[in-house]
């Protein structure tokens, strides 16, 4: 459906007056126009005309006491409330998945920034939005969405009575946090994304990044355990399984992490999924720092077998992994173990 923006409200009763052929010329092409370029508004005046033919067809066959139990069944205004709220409903989750990407974005250049530091890299699978375009388009649909709030019929506005929602969402905008960084903003858009959709497991996973970045373990924790007991989509609970691990991993929690990454890696033998082959490099480091050095080599090899147009990335996850590239060279056998094992990632 194409979304409409509350001028929709002004044309209802042009619409009602066209289906009963009443509407005055000078009104005609205005209504045309519009009626080209709005879905919503052309399915209602589909409906009014289906239910206008129902009225006829019973005016005509029916004794008067049928004819008025139709015409209770054509309720034209409680349709209008009912498109609204559809309409509003549509401009919800619009305004929500935009905020969702806006805090990927800002997660995610966060993450850039904090390269260097103990805490892992984040690997999307898709690349993250521009900014300030997306920024411009959440501003606009936000003020559509308080705009038709404002002018819908009230039965239809639910939620979104007097646009509170939308307009508190703007308002994320108009008053940015001083001196907020990528992190707070990427707070701030996450956390907006979930009030108006709490399902949405990609915002909460992507929340829980932004607490591991900032070091507040146990906050990411919960929200990668939240997504992994509830979450509907496999691929989310996989990935809230893989990110608990790298937190468990940050807190030298090794032998946690391991069955972590175990469970992710067995669970996506079968398709081998490529946003998943970071799980399989962890799963290899934590089992090196774990001093299990044929285990880690064995992984590592799995790594190699499952994963070969990966290489390049999984070598750079490695080269950034300071604890990891000091224990290989402190470590001679371990050195040995892998150049031997899996020779792709560790060549002389």
């Amino acid at each position: 459906m194409k979304l409409v923006s509350h001028a929709c409200t002004d044309f209802e009763k042009d619409i009602n007056l066209f289906v009963d052929h009443e509407l005055a010329a000078p009104g005609m092409p205005r209504l045309t126009a519009h009626l080209r370029e709005c879905d919503s508004c052309r399915s209602y005046v589909d409906d009014l005309r289906e239910m206008a033919e129902l009225h006829r067809v019973a005016a005509a066959d029916a004794p008067a006491s049928a004819e008025d139990a139709v015409r209770e069944l054509v309720d034209r205004h409680a349709l209008f409330a009912g498109i609204t709220r559809r309409l509003l409903q549509d401009k919800s989750e619009e305004l929500s998945r935009l905020f969702y990407e806006l805090g990927k974005a800002y997660v995610l250049a966060g993450n850039q920034a904090s390269l260097g530091r103990r805490f892992q890299k984040v690997n999307p699978v898709s690349r993250a939005v521009e900014i300030r375009v997306t920024a411009d388009r959440a501003r606009r649909v936000a003020r559509e969405g308080e705009a038709l709030a404002a002018a819908a019929p009230v039965e239809s506005r639910g939620d979104f009575r007097h646009g509170s929602l939308f307009g508190r969402s703007r308002k994320l905008f108009d008053a940015p946090t001083p001196g907020a960084g990528a992190c707070a903003s990427g707070l701030r858009c996450l956390t907006a994304a979930l009030a108006l959709r709490p399902e949405l497991d990609e915002a909460r996973l992507y929340l829980g990044l932004h607490y591991l970045l900032v070091g507040r373990l146990d906050r990411a924790g919960t929200e990668f355990r939240r997504v992994y007991r509830s979450g509907k989509d496999p691929v989310h609970r996989l990935m809230a399984l893989q990110y608990l691990g790298n937190v468990h991993s940050t807190r030298f929690e090794h032998q946690r992490a391991i069955e972590c990454y175990e469970q992710v890696a067995a669970e996506d033998s079968r398709s081998s999924e490529p946003r998943f082959y970071t799980a399989l490099v962890n799963l290899g480091m934590d089992c090196a720092k774990l001093g299990q050095k044929e285990r880690s080599a064995r992984h590592f090899a799995e790594l190699v077998e499952r994963f070969p147009s990966h290489l390049d990335q999984s070598r750079q996850l490695l080269s950034q992994a300071k604890d990891f590239t000091a224990l290989l060279q402190r470590d001679a056998h371990l050195r040995e173990s892998l150049h031997r094992n899996a020779p792709a990632l560790f060549a002389a």
